[in-house]
């Protein structure tokens, strides 16, 4: 607590957590901090406080500091994005010093959940989601076998993409082309190319092959209460307009994965149509960065993330009842920086 006001940390995120930020200063109890690696950051300029970061540090050496940054500034609850896994193994120590971090601390499970190839095996054996074909590889051979079973199986027009199996924000994502095809995207490369750049490598990361979906994706914010599930679908219409949409289907997938992997405070879950179905993408153990349009039909994510580690009353019922399908768009702006 500071000055009687509960004291909210957000350490190195994506600049989305400007909105985040901008939705809990509604809360007049709520006093922000916001840290990054470097002076100038854009959600910094929303936040009460502002600070640097260590940088050059490994996971064990930033978790050490940011249990002292939360004793020095009474940081009631923290929002980790940078070094989160390390973070969250550190989770009893936080909550010994007054901390609640809003992650989940099932360490087994988020470890299955990073992984795109394991957690879509987990959906497939339990009958969760229907999924893409996808195989995980550490060898050129690997590769050839799974570029082929793709073309196989979707037919030879349809690309291939490819991605580290455990990946963030789709920093690693290549989409290949045959080389008579043309290239259209910044991202696509040849798939001789990316052979001959495997046969290079001393080491290949473990790696997924799977299909090219090209149709726009489905992220659900979901968030779990005592008094039910609280899901937020947002299917992309272009660069600029998504729709909330409460179809049966994505409530009902939302709702079979959300009984059977258990993730304190909100998640988020990607799905993407495929030969006529939704498949499983991945799911993202925090909020992802637009959650914050869910704001449209009156659900304050990061709000919410705040109650549940502070013990506030959510009145699950009185947010279900306002969800409605509607069209949210987004313009350019600017901020003063600080």
């Amino acid at each position: 607590m500071k000055n009687g006001k509960r004291v909210i940390w957000f350490n190195h995120w994506f600049s989305q957590a400007y909105n985040f930020i901008e939705l809990l200063k509604r809360d007049e109890r709520n006093y922000i901090i916001a840290t990054a690696k470097k002076p100038d950051f854009v959600f910094g300029a929303s936040a009460n406080e502002r600070y640097i970061e260590p940088n050059g540090v490994n996971g064990e050496q930033y978790a050490e500091w940011a249990l002292s940054f939360c004793k020095e500034h009474s940081v009631d609850v923290f929002f980790p994005k940078r070094w989160r896994a390390a973070v969250i193994s550190h989770i009893d120590e936080f909550t010994a010093i007054g901390t609640r971090v809003t992650a989940d601390g099932n360490t087994e499970q988020n470890d299955m959940l990073d992984s795109k190839m394991k957690s879509c095996e987990f959906m497939r054996s339990n009958e969760l989601c229907a999924t893409p074909y996808m195989e995980r590889i550490t060898t050129v051979e690997g590769f050839e076998r799974a570029y082929a079973m793709v073309k196989e199986k979707y037919g030879r027009e349809h690309k291939v993409c490819v991605k580290a199996d455990r990946d963030e924000g789709g920093i690693t994502y290549r989409r290949l082309y045959d080389d008579d095809a043309p290239k259209s995207m910044p991202e696509d490369i040849s798939y001789q190319s990316y052979l001959a750049d495997l046969k290079n490598r001393s080491k290949i990361y473990p790696t997924v092959v799977m299909p090219y979906l090209n149709e726009p994706e489905i992220s659900i914010d979901c968030m779990r209460t005592e008094s039910g599930l609280i899901a937020v679908p947002r299917c992309k219409i272009d660069s600029h307009i998504t729709a909330l949409r409460f179809d049966k289907e994505f409530i009902d997938i939302a709702k079979r994965i959300s009984d059977k992997v258990i993730i304190e405070y909100p998640y988020n879950i990607q799905l993407r149509p495929l030969n006529g179905e939704h498949v499983f993408m991945e799911i993202n153990t925090r909020m992802a960065g637009g959650c914050y349009k869910a704001d449209a039909v009156g659900v304050n994510f990061p709000q919410l993330s705040v109650s549940y580690a502070l013990g506030d009353k959510i009145d699950t019922e009185a947010i279900l009842n306002g969800l409605h399908d509607v069209r949210v768009g987004e313009v350019a702006g600017f901020i003063v920086m600080p």
